[in-house]
């Protein structure tokens, strides 16, 4: 039984959870720990709207009286907020009266307009996802406007923290016990002893994997600033951390922390020193949260197809292979996450791995891709980007990432009309009529009311299925060819409602001229016991039975069948 349901849960996404997916206008970039209370004030908050972010907090220490004073400046600065209140925690669902308590805090912050949402729990176990989830839907039952907000461990959680034996499973119950509308996590990568962790990519893969099974928008909080073992981002590494995010399709981006931390061996390791005022980061994330939003317009209503990396393959991802609309060098930190618009058109988001160098490559596409642009940073525009190969010679700085939207076209064959007559003229360019099924011969084209194809040296033929022609209707075909080269006969070879293969059991030769002039050949069929009263479903021409030269021809005026007598 527990396996059946597991399965079930895999395949079955947010059906059998029952999630409703968060649903935004804007790509949300918020910031963790913003101004303290003591420091609530619209200066202080118009300086977060000023680095581009759109929602602030979670931030502890606030009473439901100073949370209301901190929506009305976030009002004011053009933010949104979500808020930590005390009478918030997973063990309220002990109380008899909790749904009333959240009646109370639904009463106090509901109707504001700069509410986004209410926190609720970071990084829990797995033992407290019932009552998160209890309290998560009555939220939603009561506010379903706003979101009950809870932010996950990441994949270098023990077990013991995470309380399942693997980290796809600590998503699985979250998604399944808690039903959130949003899967929010924390990965801090950048080690304060250097190098990133090993298991940053496979986080992201396994989240991705959760969101698409189950329909439920991704967050990711990424690291900006010292903390616990972690290094004061660089620009480079700053902007890795987002155009990596991006590209494996999140649709928003948190950072830990904004304010300053007394606690740390550097108080102005934050956004903005403990004091408030902006330090080098501030000023790195005002730019990067800008790009964040203009890109975040065209990559929100995308559903993200998977990401593909080159050069060393980092752990829990997936190697780019010859399929790949997108193509890049085997020897490059790179990697590609694809989208897909609701209306087909596909984009590419193309990122260094590398945010300690910079890299140029050639960037390669599939045939049917007939347009590549680039979508603008600074404002979501489209830039067309020329080549005469459908190749490019691009760069990106360290960590940066580049967004392209691809245009396509390929015809998608369709089944032949079916057809009761043999009658085919090649008269209309490109149209082959429904012949197909080439062996032997190539490089075929319908122009100036003939089919010409090139003529190989063994067993060369073309066949048209999709016929549906009355038994008595023909005696025969005529066919008006010219052959270049090969042996002095050919062959016709058909199928019939009994018998739907070719076989050489029913066909007939006919002598052919190869000399390049025109021919017409008739073909008699009507005395073989096998085409005799049988309705025919398919014809089979060979022009030659082999031995044709390099180089040779055979150019096709008409087939058309010969009455019965």
């Amino acid at each position: 039984m527990r396996l059946r349901t597991l399965v079930c849960a895999l395949v079955c996404g947010a059906a059998v959870f029952g999630q409703q997916a968060w649903q935004v206008k804007e790509f949300p970039i918020g910031c963790w720990r913003g101004p303290s209370p003591a420091h609530n004030t619209l200066e202080h908050y118009q300086r977060v709207r000023d680095c581009n972010f759109n929602i602030v907090g979670p931030s502890g220490g606030y009473t439901p009286k100073s949370h209301r004073a901190l929506l009305d400046l976030a009002a004011k600065a053009g933010l949104k907020a979500i808020l930590v209140d005390g009478r918030i925690s997973s063990q309220m669902v002990m109380r008899d009266d909790w749904k009333s308590l959240v009646t109370q805090i639904v009463a106090d912050y509901a109707s504001h307009p700069a509410l986004y949402g209410y926190y609720l729990h970071d990084e829990p176990s797995s033992v407290l996802f019932d009552p998160l989830g209890k309290i998560s839907r009555e939220f939603e039952r009561q506010d379903p406007t706003h979101l009950p907000y809870i932010n996950l461990l990441p994949t270098y959680a023990n077990n013991r923290q995470l309380g399942t034996p693997t980290y796809a499973d600590h998503l699985q119950k979250f998604l399944q016990i808690s039903t959130p509308r949003v899967i929010s996590y924390d990965h801090y990568a950048l080690l304060k002893k250097g190098g990133v962790r090993a298991d940053y990519y496979e986080n992201m893969e396994l989240v991705q994997v959760a969101s698409q099974r189950s329909g439920i928008p991704w967050w990711y909080v990424h690291n900006s600033g010292a903390y616990s073992g972690y290094r004061v981002p660089t620009e480079a590494e700053m902007r890795w951390q987002v155009y990596t995010s991006l590209a494996y399709g999140t649709k928003g981006i948190g950072y830990w922390y904004y304010w300053g931390r007394l606690q740390e061996d550097d108080d102005r390791t934050g956004v903005v020193d403990r004091d408030g005022k902006p330090t080098r980061l501030y000023h790195i994330l005002q730019k990067l949260n800008g790009e964040t939003q203009a890109l975040g317009k065209v990559l929100l209503p995308l559903t993200w197809t998977g990401a593909w990396h080159v050069g060393e393959i980092p752990q829990g991802t997936r190697r780019l292979g010859g399929d790949g609309i997108v193509q890049l060098p085997a020897d490059k930190p790179l990697f590609v996450g694809l989208f897909r618009a609701a209306d087909g058109t596909q984009y590419a988001m193309i990122v260094n791995r590398d945010y300690a160098a910079p890299v140029e490559f050639e960037a390669g596409f599939l045939p049917h891709v007939v347009g590549v642009a680039r979508i603008s940073a600074k404002d979501g525009s489209a830039a067309a980007l020329t080549s005469k190969t459908r190749t490019f010679t691009l760069g990106l700085g360290a960590g940066d990432g580049m967004l392209l939207r691809l245009t396509t076209e390929f015809d998608y064959p369709k089944p032949p009309k079916t057809l009761t007559a043999i009658d085919f003229q090649f008269n209309q360019r490109g149209d082959m009529e429904g012949w197909g099924g080439l062996a032997g011969l190539s490089a075929e084209k319908v122009a100036g009311g003939t089919l010409t194809m090139a003529l190989g040296a063994q067993d060369p033929h073309i066949s048209r299925s999709y016929l549906r022609v009355p038994a008595g209707t023909y005696q025969g075909l005529r066919v008006r060819m010219r052959v270049t080269s090969g042996m002095a006969q050919g062959q016709v070879f058909w199928t019939t409602s009994a018998e739907p293969a070719f076989s050489a059991m029913r066909h007939v030769n006919f002598p052919t001229v190869p000399d390049g002039t025109w021919q017409e050949y008739e073909i008699p069929l009507g005395k073989h016991a096998r085409w005799t009263g049988k309705e025919i479903r398919g014809i089979r021409l060979d022009p030659s039975v082999g031995d044709a030269k390099p180089g040779a021809q055979v150019e096709i005026d008409w087939i058309v069948g010969i009455p019965a007598e």
